[in-house]
């Protein structure tokens, strides 16, 4: 029996790849189901997005969302939610702070519990074994070094890779032309206070929105010690140990804001402002 589990994660070009696998590949697969993980920290507008891709598309997504067992040595398992129900407080994403602390570029275990742990849990729940079916990522043809270098032990496939070659611009084009759009701009992501992303993007998004800090800020408060610090230090989110309050602050400061469709290249990159963490327009599970 051949499966396929596609990751949903409520962006513009994992919907895509979602619509286009299956007006595509229905036919070479037995089983297809999509799958989407809420944090509790999602954007309202990407909540959405994912429900308005299941009204007009038919993604017939499953929501679900982490369900952290406190106790050490059990795993994370899932429960189904749907748009009318789903976590939008962030007490999924406190509970998995209580376990496992704060993550930052230390400490990755956000994407693992909160999106990944819920998948495969549930896939297991109807059945699906490991290496009995593959997972759809949404990771475009200029985004290859995203891909993951375990995609063949993880049986991973990235159909805008390998199947269409699919770029940014291709993306934006066809969205472009349909009856809605995910009304985000590229810098606020899903997640908007997510350490990944950049300096630029994090100031830039303090100072259009700070209350969106709020929710880091008072886990920083809260929960700095949860989870294994074994040397007493509380942890922050952000990198270079910069807390959402020093967010919050520098933000407040002249500094080169993060523009719609801006580009850095090498002339323009700052290793302050610019180095990456990894974030893209979505969290993607792998």
């Amino acid at each position: 029996m051949k499966n396929l589990a596609i990751s949903f994660s409520g962006g513009k070009t994992s919907a895509f790849m979602t619509k286009w696998l299956l007006d595509n590949k229905r036919d070479e697969y037995d089983n297809i189901v999509v799958t989407f993980a809420n944090t509790g920290q999602e954007r309202d507008e990407t909540l959405e997005f994912v429900n308005q891709c299941d009204k007009e598309f038919g993604f017939d997504t499953v929501w679900l969302e982490a369900v952290v067992n406190p106790e050490r040595g059990k795993g994370t398992r899932h429960k189904i939610v749907d748009f009318e129900t789903a976590d939008r407080t962030g007490v999924t994403f406190k509970k998995m702070i209580e376990k496992f602390g704060i993550p930052n570029a230390a400490y990755l275990h956000c994407t693992r519990e909160l999106k990944l742990s819920p998948m495969k849990s549930y896939l297991n729940s109807i059945g699906w074994k490991k290496g009995e079916y593959v997972t759809a990522i949404g990771i475009r043809a200029d985004e290859m070094d995203r891909v993951s270098s375990k995609m063949v032990e993880q049986s991973l496939i990235y159909p805008l890779c390998e199947d269409i070659r699919v770029r940014k611009q291709d993306i934006a084009n066809w969205w472009g032309k349909q009856s809605f759009n995910l009304p985000l701009r590229e810098h606020e992501g899903n997640c908007s206070w997510c350490y990944k992303k950049s300096k630029r993007k994090l100031l830039t998004l303090a100072q259009d929105r700070p209350e969106l800090c709020d929710f880091p800020k008072h886990m920083e408060k809260t929960q700095g010690l949860s989870g294994h610090n074994v040397d007493g230090t509380k942890r922050k989110f952000f990198r270079n140990n910069k807390s959402a309050e020093d967010i919050l602050s520098l933000s407040t400061k002249p500094f080169n804001r993060w523009e719609e469709d801006m580009q850095i290249d090498i002339a323009s990159f700052d290793q302050d402002l610019d180095a990456p963490n990894g974030c893209s327009e979505s969290c993607e599970v792998y």
